[in-house]
């Protein structure tokens, strides 16, 4: 059965070509006038391209003309710098506290979906199968949790990444006691969107 983080359809981002669900990316609409707005909607009418939500992206966009292929259209020096500002309030009013709720949300549907691989026991099962996978440690989790995170991605085969929760605050998000480390293939849209998440 498909788990409700799997039924949407991911989009990819014109620029850096990366693959995410909807809510990670921003929507950016051609205007019956030919310029683009930013849609945080996601329901404003009209011909739309997607971006991750940073300025770099927007400037790759900008420079090899893959956000204007997109919406074919030619946009102004103007246009691209309303959507830069537009770009920038927007991250800035989604701060970090924001993110991290949505994060730790995320990792709570996860573990109900069955998704979510918890603690170092069942972690090191997984990855043992050769399966690439990313890891998530509290960012106060034991010395003990960081070597073995730390030696599982020695090979270049898994990622680690250090959570911007601790481990009060993880256990909380999945309903168990004391979870210093979890994982998730990291192929998927699923580690997209935490990577999204944990990169902004």
């Amino acid at each position: 059965m498909p788990s409700i983080l799997t039924r949407q359809r991911p989009r990819t981002c014109v620029a850096c070509r990366t693959e995410a669900p909807k809510k990670a990316l921003i929507r950016i609409v051609r205007t019956p006038d030919g310029s683009a707005v930013m849609d945080v909607t996601g329901r404003l009418p009209g011909r739309g391209a997607y971006l991750c939500l940073n300025v770099e992206c927007l400037r790759k966009a900008r420079k090899t003309g893959t956000l204007s292929k997109a919406l074919k259209t030619t946009l102004t020096d103007a246009c691209w710098e309303d959507l830069e500002r537009c770009i920038e309030r927007y991250a800035e009013e989604h701060g970090p506290e924001e993110r991290r709720r949505e994060l730790r949300s995320l990792l709570g549907l996860s573990r109900r979906a069955g998704l979510l691989l918890i603690g170092m026991d069942s972690i090191g099962t997984e990855a043992r199968k050769g399966k690439p996978l990313l890891l998530l440690a509290a960012r106060d989790c034991s010395a003990a949790v960081q070597k073995f995170a730390e030696g599982l991605v020695s090979g270049e085969k898994h990622q680690l990444v250090s959570l911007p929760v601790d481990v009060e605050g993880l256990s909380t998000a999945l309903g168990a006691g004391n979870v210093q480390i979890v994982a998730v293939l990291s192929h998927g849209g699923l580690a997209d969107k935490l990577k999204v998440l944990l990169a902004e």
